[in-house]
């Protein structure tokens, strides 16, 4: 996809070294099982038991397909789905024999698709694939008899609170492991990616004032954005920047006024560029609005393009933390 891996910081400036500099998490095969069966999760604060690790597994879209094979799960899939983004170089290997269900974006797989494929388990996220509109739910799945887990940032659409920072991206790969009998393997991905994260931020250093961020998801009469508990709310967070929108309780913002977004004058704007509109797209759109001039961002062409899957909760936001890192402050990474 052309122009996945360009980060633009007062200039668009193509940072081609990003996927080379990416550690590989998969193509690693599940030891012995470490789980002691049955075993309890909590999904969207329900919880599911497992008699033993799910033998027929679906998973819906790129990130929560990455997760599962990179844990090694991809012996235990009988079918994914991604909305038009293909999962990481790393992983096409481990996916090339997985029956892909569909790339279409929306409408997701409906609930007789998903079940041609006799599935005993499926990993999805509200807003995603789970949803009354796509006619497909937990509830709907587990009266089939097909047990799921949800992905723990969309629980906010059902009214769960996630955690605020990274930790709920961490609870679902040790999730999704203590269901699978794959615990270990978990543990070493979990702490794999806070160490990367840890070392990115004592690059960083103190930041005395946090840089104002705005995440661009489209839209010209309003802006698609991303409240507090969304990824792009928490990879600026977790750089020492500040999300403009991060005080809202929500994960995804459909329409945020261009009012408020002037008001608040963001000083970067992040922006992911996507199959359905790239982000040179976008920033058209941006700087095709006269009343967005006075904005600084608009104004110093400060925009941090990066692919679609480092602003998703799963197995790339230490590499989007990364990426946002070297972009915000390039000077600390010579």
């Amino acid at each position: 996809m052309k122009n996945r891996y360009l980060i633009a910081l007062t200039t668009l400036v193509i940072i081609s070294l990003l996927i080379g500099c990416t550690t590989p998490k998969g193509n690693e095969s599940p030891s012995t099982s470490t789980s002691t069966y049955p075993v309890t999760v909590e999904s969207c604060g329900e919880p599911v038991t497992f008699d033993a690790a799910p033998t027929r597994a679906l998973s819906f879209d790129t990130n929560m397909t990455e997760i599962m094979l990179a844990l090694g799960l991809e012996n235990k899939m009988v079918g994914y789905w991604i909305s038009g983004v293909p999962v990481g170089q790393e992983y096409q290997e481990q996916v090339k024999n997985i029956p892909l269900i569909s790339t279409v974006t929306w409408p997701p797989p409906s609930l007789e698709e998903i079940l041609n494929f006799n599935p005993d388990f499926a990993f999805g996220a509200w807003n995603y694939n789970f949803s009354e509109e796509s006619g497909v739910t937990p509830e709907k799945l587990a009266q089939a008899g097909i047990k799921s887990y949800v992905l723990t940032e969309s629980c906010i659409a059902v009214g769960i609170k996630p955690d605020e920072s990274l930790e709920s991206t961490y609870t679902d790969i040790l999730n999704i492991g203590k269901i699978f009998g794959v615990e270990t393997r978990a543990e070493e991905l979990v702490n794999q990616m806070r160490e990367k994260i840890t070392t990115v931020q004592a690059q960083i250093g103190k930041v005395d004032t946090p840089l104002r961020g705005f995440y661009y998801g489209g839209g010209a009469d309003t802006a698609f954005t991303a409240g507090k508990y969304a990824m792009a709310t928490k990879l600026m967070n977790a750089v020492g920047a500040k999300n403009i929108f991060g005080d809202v309780e929500d994960d995804w913002i459909p329409a945020a006024g261009w009012e408020k977004i002037i008001e608040l004058d963001p000083q970067f704007i992040m922006i992911d560029d996507t199959p359905w509109e790239s982000a040179d797209q976008r920033i058209k759109t941006l700087e095709s609005l006269p009343q967005l001039a006075s904005i600084t961002a608009i104004k110093e062409k400060r925009y941090v393009v990066l692919p679609w899957t480092y602003i998703l909760p799963g197995m790339e936001m230490d590499d989007g933390i990364e990426a946002l890192a070297k972009a915000l402050y390039p000077e600390r990474f010579r």
